[in-house]
């Protein structure tokens, strides 16, 4: 009887087991705290190097010499705006360098060129700035209070929103289509405004002046001041730190609230899902105190 029982056992842990690695996902990736942000480790060309992840950038930048050794002499002009307004050129490579993260390779539809140091010396330590066109046509779960972002298989992706809410978003692209920024739905009694998805923006909400209001929010005051509206029923961006300046865009939601939920975001299909993390948020501290690198 015992031996029956092993048998029995060990035969419905087979297809148990099978199940489990056929909903595996495609690489779950560890991202490395950065001041109040979040990189990436990538290859380029042999070489190895820390890229900040920001799914508010469009695409994807690295330097010129990161560039050259990968075998593109960046050419022509790209012409992006960022969401002040301020208007940017430079030349930049089309699908010529191919990009590994997590053991996955791809080519961005387009890489522009970056000088990390010469934009903020203290990101110096840091080789470019990684972008959600990178990830084109990919599932990708984002979970910052983990430091995790997984690319899901199909499998994995049905597992995955089983669990969560459905987010209405909208796909973003500038520069002929080559950029890839995420924008989500947020109600007000007016309509929907839509606020950008912003990994990049380390420590704000940001609300333009003209909607300011619809989201209780006072565009008369030039420093910082609090902010709570709903973005998805309970789910809401609750900060002391949000601002109202003048944007291009209707706002964007940066880390005080992305750290606090799972975004899955379908990038193909331009859907999204979100839900609570399955472990706690870290403190609103900036990473790097509260997690050494």
């Amino acid at each position: 009887m015992k031996f029956l029982l092993c048998a029995l056992a060990l035969t419905l842990a087979i297809p148990a087991a099978e199940a489990q690695q056929a909903a595996a996902p495609d690489a779950v990736i560890q991202m490395k705290p950065w001041r109040t942000r979040w990189a990436l480790e990538a290859e380029i060309a042999g070489k190895k190097g820390l890229y900040l992840f920001d799914t508010g950038a469009g695409i994807t930048l690295v330097s010129r010499d990161t560039a050259m050794r990968a075998g593109c002499e960046p050419w022509g002009r790209a012409t992006g705006y960022n969401m002040m307004g301020t208007r940017f050129d430079g030349p930049h490579c089309g699908e010529a360098i191919a990009i590994t993260v997590g053991g996955i390779t791809a080519r961005p539809p387009m890489t522009g060129l970056i000088d990390m140091a010469a934009n903020n010396p203290k990101d110096a330590a840091l080789d470019g700035i990684i972008g959600l066109n990178l990830f084109e046509g990919r599932t990708v779960t984002l979970d910052f209070a983990a430091g995790t972002m997984t690319l899901e298989s199909e499998a994995s992706r049905a597992a995955r929103i089983a669990g969560m809410q459905p987010l209405r978003i909208r796909l973003k692209r500038e520069l002929d289509g080559s950029a890839l920024a995420v924008m989500a739905a947020v109600p007000t009694r007016k309509g929907a405004l839509w606020l950008e998805l912003d990994s990049g923006n380390g420590g704000t909400v940001l609300v333009s002046k003209p909607v300011a209001e619809l989201l209780g929010m006072d565009a008369k005051i030039e420093g910082k001041q609090p902010a709570d509206f709903e973005v998805l029923g309970n789910i809401r961006a609750t900060t002391a730190d949000a601002f109202t300046p003048d944007m291009i865009m209707d706002g964007n939601l940066g880390m005080p609230f992305l750290r606090n939920w799972v975004v899955t975001l379908d990038l193909a299909r331009g859907l999204a899902w979100i839900g609570k993390p399955p472990v706690p948020p870290r403190p609103a501290v900036p990473l790097d105190q509260a997690v050494k690198h």
